[in-house]
């Protein structure tokens, strides 16, 4: 666990700085090095400190990796934790209505859709979540991930198809369908060169983000609309 200096050591606030610029450091050197190319040293000399100031916060380099995991994680949060705490409530309610269900469900894909925007950190980020998803970070990272992250937004998502299609939520249709509509703003992330060679641009910017959102939102209100219909028939 993260340790910080008490006042009389030097100041919460500024520990809490060295520790940010630390992680800010940590989380672009591993991106382009990878957990096993990025030394400590790299780290420490990167963001202005020295090595034993790096091992007083983080112990080790698990434990700075770790650290880059939680604050990824930590502004996930912040962009996601309202919607996802109303879906739960939207799935707590037996009656709510098919179209609160679809209106529900885009709310929380566009909060997916805007960690597609570019910011100075957005390169960063990409380059580490590629390498730790393809299961290059240290034991335990991908757990951390599931656990604080993947399995919840999973459970709300395959919820929410599953109450649109009628079908349950563990269904394997229903898990597919999920997985494939949750993916399309991750395309924009995992296969971005080939996208903004498609698209002839050389970044997504907050205009253009807007414009990927309203297409996206657009084509998945009909991809909803759809599978509702098809429940009526019976043939999901």
């Amino acid at each position: 666990m993260a340790r910080h200096k008490t006042t009389a050591e030097g100041g919460y606030q500024r520990g809490e700085e060295t520790r940010a610029r630390i992680i800010e450091s940590a989380l672009r050197l591993f991106g382009e090095r990878g957990f096993e190319g990025a030394s400590t040293r790299d780290i420490a000399t990167d963001a202005g400190v020295n090595a034993p100031a790096l091992q007083y916060y983080f112990d080790n380099k698990e434990g700075v990796y770790k650290a880059c995991v939680e604050y990824i994680i930590d502004r996930v949060w912040e962009q996601l934790a309202v919607p996802i705490e109303q879906a739960e409530q939207v799935l707590n309610e037996p009656e709510c209505a098919d179209q609160h269900l679809i209106d529900t469900y885009l709310t929380l894909l566009g909060g997916f859709i805007t960690f597609i925007h570019d910011s100075p950190r957005g390169r960063d980020w990409r380059l580490f979540m590629a390498r730790e998803q393809a299961g290059f970070g240290p034991p335990g990272t991908q757990e951390l991930m599931d656990e604080r992250l993947h399995r919840r937004i999973g459970g709300v998502t395959t919820g929410l198809i599953g109450r649109i299609t009628g079908l349950p939520a563990g269904d394997e249709r229903t898990v597919i369908r999920t997985i494939s509509i949750n993916s399309q703003a991750l395309v924009f992330r995992v296969l971005r060169r080939q996208v903004l060679a498609g698209l002839g641009w050389q970044s997504i910017d907050r205009e253009r983000m807007e414009k990927v959102r309203e297409v996206l939102l657009g084509q998945t209100r009909l991809t909803l609309q759809a599978l509702l219909q098809e429940r009526g028939t019976g043939r999901l």
